[in-house]
């Protein structure tokens, strides 16, 4: 191989080993890789034959405005310049609004709303979760509310969640469509981060996981399905990762990672072709 691949990636995150585990894959097939962040030099961008987004967002809140400016016009110039790009958007990176559409249609999505008007929806809740319809991040900046501090607390372009009682949070790992893995953390990723367990899912949870993953017609990169598993052992979708997720690939054994990076860039050369 022999192509020109920037990575975009934040080294100041702790998340930067997993990009650096795929730069050191594409170096290795014999490619040119660049690691830089969303605001590099933009005279670069028709330097490389593509650009993949990977783990981009800030984790210091201080930055988050700069973060949000400098990503705002990356996607804008790049689709305007029709660069070849990986996870640049997708479903998740124009907002959480979807979550609000997939309840409306009766799919396994945690209930969620964006007007407040539409918590009569919702039926015996005391504690709300509101979170940012354009976040990025996973629990960043969101709120738990009682029902007496709703109204107060609540402002347009936030998403309001019942607080739901849940066992864990199953995450599944997509290289495009195909499921390549699948964690499970206890009692849920954030805030504690928890050691994840690599699981399997019956063929009734996989048929959701494919289904939802389905939903965001994402043909190249990686994505991610977050779900809830309920007290009933039932599942319902949180969230469609497919701007740039976190895969946890260091939580991974070095063969299944090798064989996850190889599904990876064969993905990615198909799309170069």
């Amino acid at each position: 191989m022999d192509y020109k691949i920037l990575i975009l990636s934040n080294k100041d995150n702790e998340e930067f080993i997993e990009d650096n585990y795929i730069a050191e894959s594409f170096r290795n097939d014999g490619n040119e890789v660049s690691l830089l962040w969303i605001d590099y030099n933009e005279q670069l961008d028709e330097k490389f034959d593509v650009i993949i987004r990977r783990n981009t967002w800030t984790e210091d809140i201080n930055k988050i405005n700069y973060f949000s400016n400098f990503n705002e016009k990356l996607v804008k110039r790049l689709k305007e310049k029709k660069i070849k790009t990986v996870n640049l958007e997708g479903l998740d990176g124009t907002g959480k609004e979807y979550l609000c559409d997939f309840y409306q249609k009766g799919e396994k999505v945690v209930p969620t709303v964006s007007n407040i008007e539409d918590i009569k929806k919702f039926k015996n809740v005391s504690k709300y979760v509101l979170k940012d319809i354009d976040s990025l991040g996973s629990g960043i900046g969101q709120k738990i509310v009682n029902k007496d501090d709703l109204i107060k607390e609540f402002k347009e372009g936030y998403l309001i969640q019942p607080k739901i009682e849940f066992k864990s949070e199953m995450q599944c790992y997509f290289v495009a469509d195909k499921l390549m893995y699948v964690f499970e953390y206890i009692p849920s990723k954030y805030p504690n981060y928890p050691k994840p367990q690599l699981i399997k899912l019956t063929n009734d949870q996989e048929k959701l996981a494919y289904h939802f993953a389905r939903k965001s017609n994402l043909k190249v990169g990686f994505q991610r399905i977050d779900f809830l598993r309920l007290n009933d052992d039932s599942f319902l979708l949180l969230e469609i990762e497919d701007n740039s997720p976190y895969m946890s690939l260091e939580e991974l054994d070095s063969k299944l990672r090798n064989k996850v990076l190889e599904e990876y860039k064969k993905n990615i050369y198909q799309f170069l072709k």
